[in-house]
């Protein structure tokens, strides 16, 4: 592995605490506070935790790893729009860099926040923004992660979809280490995503993701529909095309299933079918 450049903002402060209501809602106390850019928060357990759509994050103490970042702008809104694509590379990447490629534990991702082992959810991604008066901006990233996480610990109700690292490993992991590489690899991919724009993230996130190329069911507020899920746009769109050659744009408040079906093949073109 080619060796990073040193963290430049993300992480030279963190913020711990033994348990919040959620790291995300910590992360914008801290910003009224005057807490600077790239502050992280880790908490060892959530009173509250959240994912997308208001849903509950099951956020035992102990085991997992519940992280927020906060990054104040200004900054274009195509840089907002990306951070979930890049906390989940960034997450992805911090992986490999832990157990290493030797391991045989590949992350996958799942359109829109989900990363995804063996088709069981062992990460989510929740990005919320803010306005802070006039051009200034404020957007926390939150990042948990099924670490440590046994089996028999976990709620009856996630057995057959979540697990965790720990689980897949067959050994527990070192939490500080992994927290430590998911901040080096987040500061990294922020500085090139200001620098560069999107396109080379979109490309990176597309190739780990277990949706493209897959025919998916989704509920949408309008009603189901099935089709054959495409390609991402950058702006989060998860382009669906349906049997009669028609296509759909489905914005991140839709559900995603994915069908049982043989192993993955990432569908190829996906550069050039987000920028058609």
């Amino acid at each position: 592995m080619t060796p990073l450049p040193a963290m430049r903002r993300i992480g030279e402060r963190i913020d711990r605490f033994p348990i919040v209501e959620s790291t995300n809602g910590s992360a914008f106390e801290a910003a009224a506070a005057g807490a600077p850019d790239g502050t992280a928060i880790v908490a060892d357990a959530q009173r509250a935790g959240r994912g997308r759509l208001g849903r509950d994050w099951n956020s035992p103490a102990g085991c997992n790893l519940y992280l927020s970042i906060l990054l104040r702008g200004p900054f274009p809104q195509t840089v907002v729009t990306a951070l979930p694509f890049l906390a989940a590379v960034a997450t992805r990447d911090a992986i490999r860099d832990v157990i290493g490629e030797a391991a045989g534990v590949i992350v996958h991702i799942k359109w829109p926040n989900d990363l995804i082992i063996n088709d069981r959810k062992v990460g989510g991604i929740l990005v919320e923004a803010r306005s802070a008066g006039g051009e200034s901006l404020l957007a926390v990233v939150g990042i948990g992660l099924n670490v440590n996480w046994p089996s028999h610990a976990m709620p009856d109700e996630l057995k057959a979809t979540a697990t965790s690292l720990e689980q897949e490993l067959g050994r527990s992991l070192d939490r500080s280490g992994l927290l430590t590489a998911v901040l080096h690899r987040f500061d990294h991919g922020f500085g090139r995503l200001c620098k560069e724009g999107a396109m080379w993230l979109i490309d990176e996130w597309s190739r780990s993701c277990r949706t493209l190329g897959q025919t998916v069911d989704i509920e949408t507020s309008s009603g189901p529909l099935t089709g054959l899920a495409e390609a991402v746009e950058p702006g989060g769109l998860l382009r669906l095309r349906h049997t009669d050659g028609s296509s759909s744009r489905l914005s991140v408040e839709a559900t995603l299933r994915l069908r049982p079906s043989g192993p993955h093949s990432p569908i190829t073109g996906v550069t050039r079918a987000l920028r058609d």
